[in-house]
């Protein structure tokens, strides 16, 4: 089932982008359970001829971004710790861009120490998913004091300082 709207204001307030909103859902045709729902936002003009088209270009770009086995890719940031969302919010002035732009630092960070910082490897290892080496990582800052860059990532690595 397709359902579309044009010219709806993206949020509430005066300067605000008109967007048009484009609902999909697909239904089993035996149970009547909803097997598939999804939504997206467009500047293209919707109507019967083409809902169809900017819906499967819609779930054609989804799934490209949640099954793209990537340590480097838009799925890895908005799901795996990351947190970075298609509308990273409405903040005051240039608020939702500098959170966008620290959060895209650290993930080249973390890529950038994935090849080279030997440590770092190990301690991303141990823990598999990255999101649980973020967890890691927040405990051992909370847990106490470190020396260094070293000696946090061996506790988070192995679970005891160091020596």
């Amino acid at each position: 089932m397709y359902r579309w709207l044009n010219g709806v204001d993206i949020r509430d307030s005066p300067k605000t982008l008109q967007v048009n909103y484009v609902y999909f859902e697909i239904e089993n045709g035996r149970s009547g359970k909803v097997t598939y729902r999804n939504s997206w936002i467009t500047d293209k003009a919707v109507d019967a001829d083409n809902v169809e088209h900017i819906a499967s270009c819609g779930r054609a770009r989804c799934k490209i971004e949640n099954e793209h086995n990537s340590d480097f890719s838009p799925h890895v940031l908005k799901n795996h710790g990351y947190n970075l969302e298609h509308n990273f919010g409405h903040g005051q002035e240039h608020a939702s861009q500098m959170y966008c732009l620290l959060n895209l630092l650290a993930f080249l960070f973390h890529g950038i120490l994935s090849y080279a910082d030997e440590r770092y490897g190990r301690a991303r290892e141990r823990h598999g998913r990255r999101t649980e080496f973020f967890i890691h990582l927040r405990a051992a800052l909370w847990f106490g004091l470190h020396e260094g860059w070293d000696s946090l990532l061996m506790f988070v690595a192995l679970g005891e300082k160091p020596g």
